[in-house]
């Protein structure tokens, strides 16, 4: 799927800072599926089938059938050369070129501070490399 994945990317013109803010990813996380660190997750496949809903699901995921669907590449306004113009952009149809792509929702972790009383060092231990040491009480 890291195949596709890529040539995914390569088709809609994409680098692959741009490819991962596309799909609200990090970077890292693009990068380690290509090279085979990490396999792609639900996640993954299904935001990249929100940002591209003209990729087949069949073909990202099994490599089944065409990468585009049927109805996408039948609807697609012809050129003077007779190419489909639907994917010329480097840019998906609701990615806007200035704008950023939205944060992943935060979540906020709540530490819960037990009433406990202050500790205090009551001795340091040095170990030095000879295989001795020093004991500092207070």
């Amino acid at each position: 799927m890291k195949d596709r994945i890529y040539q995914l990317m390569k088709y809609q013109g994409m680098s692959q800072k741009e490819f991962a803010a596309t799909l609200c990813i990090a970077e890292g996380t693009l990068s380690g599926i290509f090279t085979g660190r990490t396999r792609p997750t639900n996640n993954i496949v299904n935001a990249i089938h929100e940002c591209f809903p003209h990729i087949s699901i069949n073909w990202l995921m099994f490599g089944e059938g065409e990468m585009l669907l049927e109805d996408a590449a039948s609807h697609a306004p012809e050129t003077a050369a007779g190419q489909s113009d639907l994917f010329s952009s480097a840019t998906p149809p609701s990615f806007e070129p200035n704008s950023t792509p939205s944060p992943a929702p935060q979540i906020q972790e709540v530490v819960k501070y037990v009433d406990k009383p202050q500790r205090k060092i009551t001795e340091i231990r040095v170990f030095y490399d000879d295989g001795t040491f020093e004991t500092f009480s207070s």
